[in-house]
C-alpha cells in the first residue's frame, strides 16, 4: 500500500472513516471501563479478604489449567479389577496379600503418563509452590494480612446446594442446639448464586445466626464451576474460605463433641491438620510415591489406612501449600489423581487428596491410625443380616471418645426415605431402628465387638437426631418449604410416627 498513490479526495476520505472509527472505539472502551467499574462497585464479595481470594483463585486456577494440565492419556484402563483386592484396615485374614507389587498391577500405567507426572510434580515443588511464583507469593501475602488472630480464627465449612440443604441444616442445629455452641462462625459454600439459594440462605441465618453463605460463582465463572463435579468443591471451599482453622463436615455428617475440642485438640496444635480414617487399607498406586517424591518414605505412608474425608481439620496458615497442592490434585482428580491414588478402592473421589498433598509438602499431618474404623447399623430381624450406615470417627487425643457420626447412607433426606428404610419386612410391618449397634466394618470371626449405640456414645443419638428434624419443620422452618417434591407437612408425618416407636417399642433394643 505505501506504493501506491491515492487521490485527495480518497485520502479525506480515509481520514474521515478513520477519525470516525476511533471516535467509536473511544466510545465503546468509556462504556466498557464504565460497565465495569459499576460490576465491581455492585461485587457480592464485600471485604477485601473476599476480593483477593477471588483474584487469586482466577489467577491460579487459569495457571493450572494452562501450564500444568496433564500432557497424556487419562486413567482410565485396568489391568485387574481392582473389586477382587478391596482389603479393610486392620486385617489380614485375606488370600491376597495387598503388598506393593500388587497394588503396582491394578491400575495401567504406562512410560509416558509416569514420566508426565514426575515433570508435573518437578513443576509444582521446585516452582508453582515457591517464592519463585509471584501467584504463591500473593497468597502468602493474603494469608499473613488476613488470617490472624481474630473473630474468624475457627470456623466450620460446609458444601451445601439444592440437594443437601436439608442435611446441612440437621448438622448445623446438632451443633447449635444440642452441643450448645452459638458462637463458632460457620461458612456454606454453594456453587451458583440464585434467588432460591439466597432465600433458604438468609432463612437458615435468621433461625441459626452467625451463618454465612458463599457462592464459587462469586470467585470463578459460572462455565468454570460447570466443570467442577461434586467431590472436586472441597478443595475450593478450604482454600476460599475466611477462617485459619477449619473444620470441614459434609453435610451428612453429624459433629457431636464441642468444635473448641477439636480446634483445642494437642494432635491439632501440633500438627496443624487432622485427617479421620476411611474403612479400607490404602490402594494408592506405588508409581504416585515415585513420581511425587515420596519413594523414600513409601513404607511409613502406604501402611496407613486410606482415609475418610467427610472431615478434616486444617490450619491454612501452616498448611497453605498443602492447600495450593491439594486443589491441583482435585482440579484434575477425575482423569487422573481419584484413579491413581485409589485404583477402584471403595469412595474414590477427592479423599486422598488432602493428606498425600501433606505428606509431599512435608508440612505435617496427623492420621488416625491402628485403630479398625467403626460402623453404625442394625442387624435386620427378618434374615439376621447386619447393615452398616454411619461411620463413627475418634477424638484425636482420646480413641475411646468419638467426635462424628458420619450418617452417609442412606442419607438422611426424609423426603426420599421410603418404607423400607423403616422395616425389616414390609410384609411382616416389622418396624425397626437403624442405628442399633457399633462394630468394625469387617466383622470378626469370633462374632463379639458388637456394642449397643446408646451405651457407646452415651446418647439415644437415633432419637435425638429425629426430634431435631421435627423441631426443624414444626418450629424453626415452619411456614418456610424445605423440599421440592413434598411439603413440610407431609414430611412431619413420616417424623412423628417414628419418634412415637423409637420412644416406645423401639427403645427396647437398646
Amino acid at each position: 500500500m505505501s506504493g501506491i498513490l491515492l487521490s485527495p479526495k480518497v485520502n479525506r476520505l480515509l481520514f474521515k472513516l478513520t477519525r470516525k472509527k476511533s471516535i467509536v472505539i473511544s466510545i465503546i472502551s468509556i462504556i466498557l471501563l464504565t460497565g465495569l467499574i459499576i460490576i465491581l462497585s455492585l461485587t457480592p464479595l464485600k471485604t477485601q479478604q473476599e476480593k483477593i481470594n477471588a483474584s487469586l483463585i482466577r489467577q491460579l486456577t487459569s495457571s493450572y489449567q494452562l501450564r500444568l494440565k496433564p500432557k497424556c492419556d487419562r486413567f482410565t484402563s485396568y489391568k485387574q479389577d481392582s473389586n477382587n483386592y478391596w482389603q479393610y484396615y486392620g486385617y489380614d485374614d485375606y488370600d491376597i496379600k495387598l503388598t506393593q507389587n500388587e497394588l503396582l498391577n491394578l491400575l495401567n500405567i504406562n512410560d509416558n503418563q509416569e514420566l508426565e507426572l514426575t515433570k508435573i510434580h518437578e513443576y509444582l515443588l521446585n516452582f508453582y509452590l515457591t517464592e519463585k511464583n509471584p501467584i504463591f507469593n500473593n497468597y502468602n501475602e493474603l494469608y499473613n494480612n488476613y488470617y490472624t488472630n481474630d473473630v474468624n480464627l475457627n470456623g466450620i465449612v460446609y458444601v451445601s446446594g439444592k440437594d443437601y440443604y436439608w442435611l446441612t441444616i440437621i448438622s448445623i442445629k446438632y451443633i447449635r442446639d444440642v452441643l450448645r455452641d452459638k458462637t463458632t462462625p460457620i461458612e456454606i459454600f454453594i456453587p451458583y448464586y440464585d434467588k432460591s439459594d439466597d432465600l433458604i440462605c438468609s432463612k437458615i441465618n435468621s433461625v441459626f445466626k452467625n451463618i454465612h453463605c458463599s457462592y464459587f460463582s462469586h470467585y470463578l465463572s459460572v462455565n468454570t464451576i460447570k466443570k467442577f463435579k461434586g467431590y472436586q468443591y472441597k478443595s475450593l471451599a478450604l482454600l476460599l474460605s475466611r477462617f485459619t482453622n477449619v473444620l470441614y463436615l459434609d453435610s451428612d455428617n453429624i459433629l457431636i463433641e464441642s468444635p473448641i475440642n477439636l480446634f483445642k485438640s494437642e494432635k491439632f496444635l501440633n500438627h496443624g491438620m487432622i485427617s479421620w480414617p476411611d474403612f479400607w487399607k490404602r490402594s494408592t498406586n506405588p508409581i504416585y510415591y515415585k513420581t511425587s517424591g515420596l519413594e523414600p518414605i513409601i513404607s511409613v505412608v502406604s501402611s496407613t489406612p486410606s482415609v475418610e474425608s467427610g472431615e478434616i481439620l486444617i490450619n491454612k496458615k501452616t498448611h497453605i501449600k498443602t492447600l495450593l497442592l491439594s486443589y491441583y490434585y482435585n482440579l484434575f482428580g477425575p482423569d487422573y489423581f481419584y484413579p491413581l491414588f485409589s485404583q477402584g478402592f471403595p469412595g474414590e473421589g477427592d479423599k486422598e487428596t488432602f493428606y498425600l498433598a501433606s505428606r509431599v509438602i512435608n508440612e505435617g499431618s496427623f492420621l488416625i491410625t491402628g485403630t479398625k474404623t467403626k460402623i453404625v447399623g442394625y442387624i435386620n430381624n427378618f434374615n439376621n443380616q447386619f447393615f452398616g450406615q454411619s461411620i463413627l470417627q475418634r477424638n484425636p487425643d482420646n480413641f475411646n471418645k468419638f467426635s462424628f457420626f458420619h450418617c452417609n447412607y442412606p442419607k438422611l433426606q426424609i423426603d426420599k426415605l421410603d418404607k423400607s428404610y423403616f422395616y425389616d419386612d414390609l410384609e411382616s410391618n416389622n418396624r425397626r431402628r437403624s442405628w442399633q449397634i457399633i462394630r468394625d466394618a469387617k466383622k470378626d470371626n469370633n462374632g463379639g465387638g458388637l456394642i449397643p449405640l446408646k451405651k457407646g456414645i452415651k446418647i439415644d443419638l437415633e432419637l435425638k437426631i429425629w426430634e431435631i428434624m421435627f423441631e426443624l419443620l414444626d418450629k424453626d422452618f415452619n411456614g418456610f418449604e424445605l423440599f421440592e417434591s413434598s411439603s413440610n407437612s407431609d414430611n412431619l408425618v413420616k417424623i412423628k410416627e417414628n419418634i412415637f416407636f423409637l420412644k416406645n417399642q423401639g427403645s427396647l433394643i437398646l
